[in-house]
């Protein structure tokens, strides 16, 4: 491990992905910069696109993006090569005069690219495909080439029908077994990976909503309202912890059998049997558990150790 803390950001980061060949960092703004395997820029920072990205997934060394601007009403879905640099866009003022489909702006530098007429609820991949939920339109199975394999209607749960938002999506995630769509209320649909069948359909009984689902195998941490995450072993709610405020991103560690969690000014490890809680001054939106450092709003990095962990 490195004794000296990498180089800190030049843009406000949202979201860090690892990928085979180093890391991926995403700014608020639709930032874009390659880090390596020690977390060191790479290039400086590109936007392909001048609006915020909503989702981001990576397979192999491609990465598929949306974007989604509510004032100006546009979304985008583009794939990049991971192995080719990032190209900058355009200006954001070029989006406001091209609005037409047909002289629509496209993410610079990017292998395909779609103008969506729904907003991106939640995309997630596994393999040579990756599965996205289109708001009123439905769920939608994609090849890395951008092929549909199949489409399914938009999920819903009868009971839930009555309660607002409760069947909203807040999640899709695609598992050894399953391409899994979850809501707000609880309620979560499976689907079968090659066709797209409905194999079960299930309300998971919480004192609640959800509003983001984390996994990793077999393991999930469901992030709820009020501050509160659950664990969740697939079939029924194991355990709930009360944190600090809300969850910016965690990270599974098998050999602790638990999860760490970048909060509201807090590191979090939670499992079964474990709940440790540190204390930070800025908000960490990603933890590399094993070199032990943070990176936080501030566009900088924190050597972030628990009392009991060795060095």
């Amino acid at each position: 491990m490195a004794s000296e803390l990498p180089v800190n950001l030049e843009f406000t980061p949202k979201e860090i992905l690892p990928w085979n060949e180093g890391y991926i960092a995403i700014g608020v703004d639709g930032e874009l910069q390659k880090l390596d395997l020690d977390y060191a820029p790479l290039k400086k920072p590109t936007m392909p696109f001048p609006t915020p990205i909503r989702n981001a997934t990576i397979l192999g060394s491609k990465m598929v993006v949306t974007w989604i601007d509510s004032e100006l009403m546009l979304a985008r879905m583009a794939a990049f090569d991971l192995t080719q640099d990032f190209v900058q866009g355009v200006e954001r003022s070029e989006l406001r005069v091209r609005r037409a489909i047909d002289k629509a702006i496209h993410p610079a530098g990017n292998i395909w690219s779609h103008v969506l007429d729904a907003e991106p609820l939640a995309m997630d991949s596994q393999d040579s495909s990756f599965t996205f939920v289109l708001w009123k339109k439905g769920i939608y199975n994609m090849t890395m080439d951008a092929l549909e394999k199949w489409r399914s209607e938009e999920p819903s749960w009868n009971k839930l029908a009555k309660y607002p938002r409760s069947q909203e999506t807040v999640n899709v995630i695609m598992n050894d077994k399953y391409v899994e769509v979850w809501s707000r209320g609880g309620g979560l649909n499976r689907y079968d990976h090659e066709n797209g069948s409905l194999v079960e359909n299930i309300i998971l009984d919480l004192d609640g909503f959800i509003l983001d689902v984390y996994h990793d195998s077999n393991n999930y941490l469901l992030k709820l309202n009020d501050g509160f995450v659950a664990l969740f072993d697939g079939e029924k709610i194991i355990l709930k912890a009360k944190l600090s405020g809300p969850v910016s991103n965690v990270s599974w560690c098998e050999n602790t059998d638990g999860w760490y969690i970048s909060g509201w000014r807090e590191i979090v490890f939670l499992s079964q049997n474990n709940f440790k809680r540190m204390e930070l001054e800025e908000i960490p939106i990603y933890y590399d558990y094993s070199r032990k450092i943070a990176m936080c709003n501030d566009s900088n990095w924190y050597r972030v150790q628990f009392d009991d962990e060795e060095e």
